[in-house]
């Protein structure tokens, strides 16, 4: 399992920023809600932030 940083892109309202270990990837919420699940918005949505935990599934797909 791996740790991913999820932050809103500034200026967006779809866009997120995922931090995956030295790497940065940009993608939509919905593609980031199909891949991990709708509950994966919940904290991004009211804190801005989050931290989601993926299986090597998961970071194949973020490609």
């Amino acid at each position: 399992m791996q740790e991913l940083a999820c932050t809103w892109v500034p200026g967006t309202l779809d866009i997120v920023r995922l931090k995956i270990g030295g790497r940065t990837i940009e993608l939509t919420s919905a593609r980031l809600a199909r891949i991990f699940g709708p509950q994966a918005l919940n904290d991004l949505y009211l804190k801005g932030r989050t931290v989601l935990r993926a299986d090597a599934r998961q970071v194949a797909l973020l490609a």
